[in-house]
């Protein structure tokens, strides 16, 4: 890359102090976190306006922006609350505001107007038309439906309207199966609502797919259930294009988005630190993607991964389980009911330790394990059981000791500066 060519932002998530301190000190160059109001992510930690103020002022200190997420559908009756806490925001030195509400984009624009507002993805903006009005709207960035691709990405950017609106777009992490801001299935199944901050993530739920027949007023008529090898039909892949990263650099968005304000500290430190250390590499020209690096991004968290929308993936589903995957380390060769001891055969260099998370998983079972012991003998490694395992069952590593403690070290290089 030339010593020119501008570098994108790296915007990482902050759903707690921890998370924030985390993002600083793995190297983002912002973050963006939510209040106790009017966010998207309600079940976060999320911070206090005390805490907010101090949350500024420890990533300003360390010159790290920071980006708060005013990004929920407002009531009525809530308009004179969301002007106050705007003004707050203004004063206390928020670098930005997302937002999805246009009555809220409305009023920020009128009673804080230098306050920088960037469309939350929440908007649905996914064509150049979009850029256009966001720019015309007063917004400085638009943050892209995560179902936009890089070539349409750069059409947006020729053609998009007034204002030269950034352009960002998310590079990691959770995937929605449907548009964000669109999807009303969780407000719909138990009262929760995405645009109120309360996705209760039914997409991650089982199902069984039902067919049959319309009676003569179209209504279902005669439903039996097919048979299917996946129960998790809506759940997405995770988001991942730390192999491509070359490739979004050189297109024309503004910032990088990895997603998980509900994720742990941990996560955001090894996620956060990977991409920090790849676009470093990208602009000091000598960059390409490390098999360990994205070992750790699985070991991370994982749904198995998708370059997803972005780079041209079709289908982002992942119907066979809706949690964390891990990494496959290797299958049950054989188990010793005397000892509730199960040989597992390692494909690979991963090999378990002490406190580690396994889960085996074969057809119709799922059975988890924290090693408290693990030997090998005769090539194969002897792990204590508390269950019976089948032979034949994939073995997954799905938490790590020695990731945990690389990832205590990370937050805690930390610059030093006032405490949280």
């Amino acid at each position: 890359m030339p010593p020119s060519a501008r570098l994108p932002e790296l915007l990482a998530p902050a759903g707690s102090e921890q998370g924030l301190k985390a993002a600083v000190a793995a190297g983002a160059d912002a973050v963006y976190l939510g209040g106790r109001r009017f966010g998207a992510r309600k079940f976060a930690s999320n911070f206090d306006l005390p805490d907010l103020a101090r949350a500024v002022d420890y990533a300003h200190l360390r010159g790290v922006k920071v980006y708060v997420t005013v990004n929920t559908l407002v009531r009525e009756d809530e308009i004179p609350d969301l002007a106050e806490y705007l003004v707050r925001l203004y004063e206390m030195g928020a670098d930005a505001v997302l937002l999805q509400d246009l009555g809220a984009a409305l009023l920020a624009r009128s009673i804080v107007p230098e306050l920088e507002r960037h469309a939350s993805t929440q908007m649905t903006i996914h064509n150049s038309q979009g850029v256009k009005w966001a720019g015309e709207a007063g917004f400085s960035r638009a943050v892209l439906a995560r179902e936009v691709g890089l070539e349409q990405i750069k059409e947006m950017a020729r053609e998009g309207g007034p204002g030269n609106v950034g352009l960002e777009v998310f590079i990691h992490g959770a995937l929605c199966y449907s548009y964000s801001g669109q999807c009303l299935l969780s407000s719909a199944i138990g009262g929760r609502s995405g645009n109120r901050g309360m996705c209760a993530q039914p997409c991650r739920k089982p199902y069984i797919l039902l067919s049959g027949q319309k009676d003569r007023y179209g209504r279902p008529a005669g439903l039996s259930a097919r048979p299917l090898p996946e129960k998790f039909l809506l759940s997405t892949r995770d988001l991942c294009v730390y192999r491509h990263l070359k490739e979004i650099v050189r297109s024309p968005v503004v910032s990088l988005k990895v997603e998980g304000r509900m994720k742990s500290p941990e996560y955001v430190a090894i996620v956060t630190s990977i991409y920090r250390k790849a676009l470093d590499g990208i602009a000091g020209g000598d960059w390409s993607p490390s098999q360990e690096d994205e070992m750790e991004l699985a070991l991370a968290f994982n749904r198995s991964f998708t370059r997803g929308h972005l780079l041209g993936e079709s289908d982002v589903t992942g119907r066979e389980m809706s949690d964390n995957r891990g990494v496959v380390i290797g299958s049950v060769s054989s188990f010793d009911a005397g000892k509730s001891e199960a040989a597992v055969r390692l494909s690979g260099a991963l090999v378990p330790e002490r406190g580690d998370g396994l889960v085996f998983q074969s057809p119709g079972q799922e059975v988890g394990l924290v090693v408290q012991r693990a030997e090998t003998r005769d090539g194969l490694l002897q792990l204590k059981m508390n269950e019976r395992v089948r032979p034949g069952a994939r073995v997954y590593l799905t938490g790590s000791t020695a990731l945990d403690m690389k990832a205590a070290q990370i937050i805690d290089s930390s610059p030093a500066g006032i405490p949280l």
